[in-house]
């Protein structure tokens, strides 16, 4: 977990609109970890469900006590053992019934005190397919197992959600019981650059024209540029001019001395 600095509503005081800052707890858990469950989520519904769908991912989260509660609140739970800490796949009440729905090939999601023993079946397929997604967040998978939600509320600490677009929109939940550490790597040396190639160019003579001459522009015409003959020529990496000095040529190639960076 890190402190991200945040800035509040705007607010207008002496004429002048103003922000409040203040600092707000953020997931160090790698996006591109949450993109591969998501990604999964996606394949593993349309596989279910035997429809393609569109997938939406929430960004990683650091909920508080309060919204721990809302979260797990009428939710089934999941823990998986894993090697790095424990996740969790968090299907709340009512996505729970519209992925029944939608296995059913209902476009409506009707109430019900509980699920008949099919539905309940067909439910547990679904959420199955889900556990083997929380690899790339907890690492190699142990046991699993039903979770209470009271429990599963104190020990959540990050959370993310994909939700799956359509007729009967759907939330699945992914949780961790710890917030990863931050990877912080060491900085690039020259070392590590060394074998990269750099494309350069040098510039040996400049000049403006008006549109109307360049307009005429044709096979054959000159230009007068504005650089004299014993100018000197800019060196450059990337658009950027890194140093000035002389063109000339060496071995029979075209050659540049650099005088000055």
């Amino acid at each position: 977990m890190i402190a991200a600095l945040t800035f509040g509503a705007p607010s207008v005081a002496g004429g002048r609109t103003v922000r409040d800052a203040g600092f707000a707890a953020r997931s160090t858990l790698p996006l591109s970890a949450a993109c591969l469950v998501a990604n999964g989520v996606r394949e593993a519904l349309s596989r279910s469900l035997a429809r393609e769908l569109e997938v939406e991912l929430l960004e990683p989260a650091v909920p508080d006590a309060r919204q721990r509660r809302i979260l797990v609140a009428d939710a089934t739970v999941v823990r998986v053992r894993g090697r790095l800490c424990d996740a969790f796949v968090i299907v709340r009440g009512g996505d729970a019934r519209r992925l029944v729905a939608l296995a059913f090939g209902e476009t409506e999601c009707a109430e019900r005190a509980s699920f008949s023993a099919i539905e309940r079946a067909t439910f547990e397929r679904i959420l199955a397919a889900f556990v083997p997604l929380c690899a790339p967040l907890c690492g190699a998978l142990g046991a699993t197992g039903r979770e209470h939600a009271e429990r599963a509320c104190a020990d959540l600490a990050t959370y993310f959600e994909v939700r799956a677009q359509g007729t009967l929109p759907v939330a699945v939940g992914f949780a961790l019981s710890r917030d990863p550490d931050e990877d912080v790597s060491e900085c690039l040396t020259l070392d590590d650059l060394a074998e990269v190639e750099l494309a350069g160019s040098v510039t040996c003579a400049s000049g403006t024209i008006d549109a109307g001459t360049f307009a005429r522009l044709a096979p054959g015409a000159t230009l007068a540029l504005e650089t004299p003959l014993a100018g000197r020529g800019v060196l450059s990496f990337g658009g950027v001019a890194f140093a000035r000095g002389t063109c000339g040529v060496a071995a029979g190639r075209c050659a540049f001395s650099v005088a000055a960076a």
